[in-house]
């Protein structure tokens, strides 16, 4: 199954954490559910990281 979207799970700002104001580019991706990833280090794998978990998020509400 392939998610594109899935209600309550956006990823803002390409996923990037704000520091001093600031956008940063090296860091978590942070979904707007309130889940967060391990550091990363590019928008691609911010991208990636957020598509699987939209993708476990979607297997999980299938499951019994």
């Amino acid at each position: 199954m392939n998610v594109t979207r899935l209600a309550g799970h956006t990823l803002p700002n390409e996923g990037r954490i704000t520091v001093n104001g600031y956008r940063t580019n090296q860091g978590p991706a942070v979904c707007s559910c309130g889940w967060t990833s391990a550091d990363l280090f590019s928008d691609t794998s911010r991208r990636d990281a957020h598509r699987q978990h939209k993708q476990d998020v979607a297997t999980a509400g299938r499951q019994p």
